[in-house]
């Protein structure tokens, strides 16, 4: 049977061996925490997003809400919530950044603290500094403006960033009802080669849509457990992203375990 909702045992069980982990505590704390949070929030969904480690220990666990997507012109629209936790008990609302506020915190590319207090320090030049004559020789460098960036702005910008190029979901396993709303699909009967890219596809594609396979060669890894029926997907890209896919129970799940960064190496890799 089709399931209808992440299980986050199963998932923290068949991406253990990846280094998708929470502490047992955590754990406990999850399975209570996540369906108080749910009903709170007025969400169909909530389940655990992952983890971004930090240079305390203070970890930020991130958990992602939202109700049924909706299909629009061939795009699917899903409207998530997300939170924050550093216990597991309590959620704490990860709000959006604007535009020019996630310019500036796309220039920070250290580890987080874990500290929610903290602000990073970015520098620009004045655009409205007075620019030297003609013939003038130039003096002392124009002072620089300094914009303080929180760190849940950053913390926000990696999740989205994350979220944005990975989200995987079996080909397949979705369809659009009568109202453009995304669902289950009920009579999906598991993925034929869950070996390969092509078994698997981003959740904000339409049915029938692009699958791995069309993404850039080189950023992502699949492994399959023939014995198991099992494959795990891991993003290079972004290296602490993995996907479980069990074809016996036709039950998949992910999660992020990293500091948000980009393998911006990768490039030179491929």
């Amino acid at each position: 049977m089709v399931q209808l909702r992440p299980n986050l045992a199963l998932t923290l069980k068949h991406l253990a061996a990846h280094g998708c982990t929470v502490s047992r505590e955590q754990q406990g704390a999850l399975d209570h925490s996540l369906p108080i949070k749910r009903a709170e929030a007025g969400l169909k969904n909530l389940t655990l997003w992952g983890k971004v480690v930090t240079l305390n220990g203070k970890d930020y666990l991130i958990a992602e809400g939202y109700n049924d997507p909706i299909i629009n012109t061939g795009v699917v629209s899903l409207q998530s919530h997300y939170y924050y936790s550093q216990d597991g008990v309590k959620w704490v609302d990860l709000l959006p950044v604007d535009a020019e506020t996630a310019l500036r915190a796309a220039r920070i590319k250290e580890t987080l603290s874990g500290d929610p207090a903290k602000a990073f320090e970015v520098q620009e030049d004045d655009p409205n500094a007075a620019p030297a004559a003609p013939g003038e020789e130039a003096g002392e460098e124009p002072k620089k403006l300094t914009f303080a960036i929180p760190e849940l702005a950053v913390l926000r910008l990696r999740v989205d960033n994350i979220t944005a190029v990975t989200s995987v979901v079996p080909a397949n396993s979705m369809q659009a009802d009568a109202h453009n709303h995304i669902v289950m699909n009920k009579l999906f009967a598991g993925c034929p080669f869950p070996e390969k890219l092509e078994a698997y596809t981003h959740r904000t594609c339409a049915p029938g849509g692009p699958t791995l396979a069309q993404d850039l060669r080189g950023t992502w890894a699949v492994a399959f457990d023939p014995f198991r029926s099992t494959a795990v997907v891991r993003s290079l890209l972004y290296p602490g992203y993995n996907f479980y896919y069990d074809g016996n129970d036709l039950t998949w799940g992910a999660l992020y375990v990293g500091t948000g960064l980009r393998n911006d190496d990768l490039i030179f890799m491929l």
